[in-house]
């Protein structure tokens, strides 16, 4: 019940983010869908790389920095850029110290996205994908794949990620 109520205050959130502006419609542009949907995907895949890498200026170079702003983390939510900057900055950070410690704290081996379902309306879209992941975390084996949910919002002409939450 409380993940129901997650998405539906996620969807309620997006929905206000693509009506905060009047906008007065002189004519209709025309969209190139399937280019927009490639610009999404790149930020997207760009995500897991830097996640990859713990590259702080890579994750803050696809986030909006907005106070609107969602991660889903574990059992809770991060909300806001100036608490997920800190977020980054921080986990990164240890990732980087653990691995000076003991190179083998993570290993990757596999991370990246695929088999996507875009819903685009404006400068807002809302993506399920598939997450592929093969690591090894303080020793212990991850592999599989989950269903990712992300939102994101095209701020001055780039796509942004505006919540991270739950897949399926």
């Amino acid at each position: 019940m409380r993940s129901k109520i997650i998405y539906l205050l996620a969807f309620i959130l997006v929905g206000a983010i693509a009506c905060e502006k009047k906008v007065e419609i002189v004519a209709e542009e025309k969209v190139d869908i399937a280019a927009e949907e490639e610009a999404i995907k790149a930020v997207l895949h760009k995500q897991l790389v830097v996640v990859s890498n713990q590259d702080y200026e890579g994750e803050a170079a696809v986030w909006a920095h907005e106070p609107y702003i969602v991660r889903h983390s574990g059992d809770s939510y991060i909300v806001g850029w100036d608490s997920l900057s800190i977020f980054y900055k921080t986990w990164f950070g240890e990732v980087r110290e653990k691995l000076k410690e003991d190179p083998e704290y993570l290993t990757m081996r596999e991370y990246r996205a695929s088999n996507f379902d875009i819903h685009l309306n404006g400068n807002v879209a809302f993506v399920f994908f598939d997450e592929h992941y093969d690591y090894t975390w303080e020793g212990e084996d991850y592999s599989g794949v989950s269903r990712g949910l992300k939102y994101l919002e095209k701020k001055e002409g780039e796509w942004r990620i505006v919540a991270v939450l739950p897949g399926r």
